[in-house]
């Protein structure tokens, strides 16, 4: 069996995509009987259950937002570097078989161990933070997978390597339909023959909230009987609340703070359908998925990743072009005036991710490609 580690300083101190890819991908590498390892920052955040094969190791590091602002990416580069500064000796010594990479920020890591470490290193890509210089120092990278057929081109273009795809992938046992939650619903404020829309995840501006709360403004959906809940935190919060008001929204929209991802799965059972709106791309959209595997109905942009999630044909949800507010809004419609199209679409959904995107599979897949 190999030894291989993680190598991301947000992992044990933020929420995400990225973390979650880590937290799952360990836990079934570890299950399937490989020694498994976290390197992250100083911060409390574990998976409920953590697998004992998994063994954590947290470092000091320099915030991003305490790095001088002339740019976001050199202040990414200057919190991954000080963690690097602490986290490279323990990391060396311990002389793993491979370590997965998460961010190109941390390119440098082969380049700064001792010249007899055997160590090597996968990135593992799930977006398109390249920077001046990335190309250089990735000369080292030994092996490289991405999250989606859409992300591995994003990736030759830069790199001119062709990545393995593993996609990203679902605790399908955890994330399960069930018994819609009335009782939840009760104390949202939702009454039962409300439709009840869902976004969850970070509040920034690519991922089109603001498209969201447009298209409930819409004539198609002016005279509706639907509320959207957002389920998240981050810098447009302050932005969505001021548009929610601005529209006359206030008592169709409700603002829900960010829950541990082990949460979620109940959260998404008081809802009818999920609406994620990117106008940025997405490399593959874990809420999405995590979404569909609960049995909902998802509305989500036709950019990126995301069609190789939901699928292209409308029998697992709908796509819509981004920041198309008529679009969105018809969509929304056509899911809030059809519960049984919305019970069909969630059916399908939910086998799609069973048969298609489960950790273990991912994991399956990363395995290959690093040979094992």
């Amino acid at each position: 069996m190999a030894r291989i580690a993680f190598i991301d300083v947000t992992v044990t101190v933020s929420y995400g995509g990225v973390q979650t890819a880590c937290w799952r991908l360990a836990d079934a590498l570890a299950r399937a009987g490989h020694e498994v390892a976290m390197f992250g920052g100083e911060g409390n955040i574990r998976p409920a259950n953590l697998h004992p094969n998994i063994k954590v190791h947290t470092f000091p590091f320099r915030p991003r937002e305490k790095v001088i602002d002339i740019g976001s990416r050199f202040q990414r580069i200057v919190e991954r570097a000080s963690h690097a500064r602490h986290a490279r000796q323990v990391f060396a010594a311990a002389n793993y078989d491979w370590a997965i990479l998460t961010k190109p920020f941390d390119f440098y890591w082969p380049w700064i161990l001792p010249r007899d470490c055997k160590t090597k290193f996968c990135f593992m890509s799930g977006g398109t933070d390249f920077y001046a210089g990335d190309r250089a120092l990735s000369k080292k990278i030994d092996a490289w997978v991405a999250a989606s057929q859409f992300n591995a081109w994003q990736i030759h273009a830069r790199y001119k390597h062709w990545p393995q795809v593993i996609y990203n992938g679902v605790e399908t046992e955890k994330f399960a339909p069930g018994v819609r939650n009335a009782s939840l619903r009760t104390r949202l404020g939702i009454a039962p023959d409300t439709t009840l829309f869902a976004f969850a995840g970070r509040l920034v501006g690519w991922k089109g909230m603001a498209v969201t709360l447009k298209a409930l403004a819409e004539p198609a959906l002016r005279d509706t009987n639907a509320k959207l809940l957002i389920i998240g935190d981050g810098p447009q919060k302050p932005e969505l609340q001021q548009l929610t008001s601005s529209l006359g929204l206030t008592g169709r929209v409700l603002f829900h703070d960010p829950v541990p991802h082990d949460t979620l799965p109940a959260l998404y059972g008081a809802v009818d359908a999920g609406v994620f709106p990117s106008i940025g791309d997405e490399a593959f959209g874990i809420t999405i998925a995590e979404a569909m595997s609960c049995g909902k109905p998802v509305i989500a942009s036709h950019i990126g990743g995301i069609p190789e999630v939901v699928g292209s044909e409308e029998s697992c949800g709908l796509l819509v072009p981004p920041g198309d507010v008529t679009a969105l809004a018809q969509a929304m419609r056509r899911l809030a005036d059809d519960a049984g199209l919305r019970t069909r679409l969630g059916a399908a959904a939910r086998a799609r991710i069973e048969r298609l995107y489960t950790w273990d599979m991912s994991a399956r897949r990363l395995l290959g490609a690093l040979g094992l």
